[in-house]
């Protein structure tokens, strides 16, 4: 199933995303119950009292599922102002708060081939702030002082259950879904003073676009065999596949938790492939007015503007 978080009606809400439609859980579930029986007041008050937690879905998540398998039946029964349309609703990073943030640095081949490296026999993973995310259409936003911002498009790994030093055959159960993600980077910060800064330089506000959905796991039967692109104003920059992961998804969720653990909602931004600006000869960074869409087989599209800002 898609999972989505988004603003309607004054209100943010959990959503179930099907045909183009975003189907307000709590309220599709009020319906089921007065469908069952209840009364307003009854299936009122059972709605209220559940608590879905749209800043991390992954905490209540034995709850939203129960309800999404309790609907499944009922879906083609519920009145039109329960499902809208996706254009109707504005969509919010689909887990706005995580506890923690981690990517690895230089995970897919193409990109080491590109850039004439070779991957470190050691994962290179670093942490980045929760604070820079931002949802789909929402501006990535660069500082006038920064001329070197750089896109990586990415699968993002949403973590499922606490967990800590598990093995890598173990990993895939610890899985709740999947989303598309932009590893936003300032080169100049990441590179600058001849030390290499990456948490610092990934971490800058709005530079963790996610989105636009969570796709569950069950829904992606093999996450290690997607196409995975980047445009940036319909020019493609970026066009590879998760299968050329150096490191793959059970393995860098495996290693990561052997030294932090790992929390419901946890993000793990997987790698890049080739095609990131700084890589290219001539270099292609982010520019005032860019449009940026990232594309992941079976997730979905996440489209963000860039906007040049003074710093505050």
């Amino acid at each position: 199933m898609r999972i989505c978080v988004y603003y309607h009606d004054n209100d943010i809400k959990v959503g179930l995303v099907r045909d183009n439609k975003v189907i307000d859980i709590a309220l599709a579930y009020k319906s089921l119950l007065i469908n069952k029986g209840y009364s307003e007041e009854e299936a009122e008050e059972t709605v209220d009292s559940l608590i879905l937690y749209p800043e991390n879905i992954a905490l209540t998540w034995n709850v939203l599922q129960h309800l999404v398998d309790e609907l499944k039946d009922y879906l083609h029964k519920i009145s039109p102002e329960i499902a809208l349309p996706i254009s109707e609703v504005k969509l919010l990073p689909p887990l706005p708060q995580p506890q923690k943030i981690i990517g690895i640095a230089l995970n897919y081949e193409d990109l080491a081939a590109q850039m004439n490296r070779k991957i470190s026999d050691t994962p290179m993973f670093f942490f980045k702030a929760p604070s820079a995310i931002i949802g789909p259409y929402e501006p990535i936003e660069i500082p006038s002082d920064l001329e070197k911002v750089d896109y990586e498009a990415e699968l993002v790994v949403v973590i499922k259950d606490i967990t800590r030093n598990i093995a890598p055959e173990e990993a895939w159960n610890y899985i709740l879904g999947y989303t598309i993600g932009n590893d936003v980077t300032s080169r100049e910060i990441q590179y600058g003073g001849g030390r290499t800064l990456h948490s610092w330089s990934k971490s800058l506000d709005t530079f963790a676009p996610i989105g636009p959905w969570i796709v569950t796991s069950d829904e992606i039967d093999n996450p290690q065999n997607l196409f995975i692109k980047l445009w940036i104003n319909d020019e493609l920059y970026q066009d590879s596949n998760t299968r050329n992961m150096h490191r793959k998804i059970n393995e860098i969720i495996a290693e990561a938790s052997k030294y932090v653990t790992l929390y419901p909602g946890d993000l793990i931004f997987t790698g890049t492939p080739a095609g990131t600006g700084f890589a290219l000869n001539p270099p292609r960074f982010l520019k005032d007015g860019d449009i940026v869409k990232i594309e992941i087989e079976k997730i979905g599209t996440l489209i963000n503007p860039v906007k040049k800002i003074m710093p505050r």
